[in-house]
């Protein structure tokens, strides 16, 4: 029992210190700084391996909205809104509004046997690093970002109330007839 008390603390030990080094690291001179409020701002580079064993990038869904939503399995909040996200994705199956998932502290394993049980079929990032949840000040899941068709981050939602495929849509529509 000691064993595995000790194993745990290191593990977590060691996560700790990652983010911080992270934190410590992280590129300021393209960003200004760590960034913890980045509404209205050009949104960082998302970039790198799916779960699916594809390849993402952000840049390339300029001229659609993109809805950034980090996420672990391990998360109860995460799996009350997930199927929102489902209801969001089959709303716009012309991908007009595309989704994709950040893992967040979390094993790709994982990520997959949570999409397998809650369903969705937009790419999730195996994001190891924690760097992305950085650059967009993520500190907790879940988190949704809205980037705009020309890649802005317009809305963020945070924490433990989720975001809803109607909020979601609601605040396109507002945003596309230049509210």
């Amino acid at each position: 029992m000691k064993n595995r008390s000790a194993i745990a603390a290191g593990l977590v030990a060691a996560v700790v210190a990652v983010f911080i080094v992270l934190l410590a690291t992280s590129d300021t001179q393209q960003t200004g700084a760590v960034n913890f409020e980045i509404l209205g701002e050009v949104a960082p580079p998302i970039q790198g391996p799916t779960i699916n064993a594809g390849d993402y990038s952000l840049q390339d869904q300029r001229g659609n909205w993109v809805v950034v939503n980090f996420f672990a399995s391990w998360c109860a909040a995460c799996r009350v809104e997930h199927p929102e996200l489902v209801e969001l994705s089959e709303r716009h199956p012309d991908g007009d509004v595309q989704i994709v998932g950040v893992m967040f502290a979390d094993t790709e394993e994982r990520a997959r046997e949570f999409f397998d049980e809650l369903g969705g079929d937009w790419p999730a990032l195996v994001e190891e690093t924690g760097s992305i949840a950085i650059d967009y000040g993520v500190t907790a899941v879940p988190e949704t970002v809205l980037v705009s068709p020309s890649g802005r981050v317009v809305q963020k939602w945070l924490g433990a109330n989720g975001v809803t495929a109607d909020e979601i849509d609601s605040v396109i529509d507002r945003l596309e007839a230049g509210g």
